[in-house]
């Protein structure tokens, strides 16, 4: 029988750099992420935000593969609907 852990990949570090056009969109969704990287106590992955001009700087450090693809996903979705309802807002404004 295969012993799934010795299978797993281990100890993942990704780096996402995501640059936008607007400044004010790039604040509010740094602003967002910061809250969520302070409160998210995962014991699997850790999650930084950082913000230079107009681009997100997301860094993940996750122990196995399982928890950094649950990471990735939930930070790109937070990052899309952010930017969705940032849009939407300023469009009707």
């Amino acid at each position: 029988m295969i012993d799934i852990q010795e299978k797993t990949i281990s100890n993942i570090d990704i780096l996402f750099e995501i640059k936008l056009t607007d400044v004010e969109i790039c604040n509010q969704i740094y602003s967002n992420l910061l809250l969520e990287t302070e409160f998210d106590s995962n014991e699997r992955s850790v999650a930084t935000i950082e913000k230079q001009d107009s681009t997100l700087i997301l860094r993940i450090n996750a122990k196995d593969s399982i928890s950094a693809r649950a990471t990735v996903n939930s930070y790109l979705k937070w990052i899309d609907l952010s930017f969705q309802l940032m849009t939407y807002i300023k469009k009707e404004s």
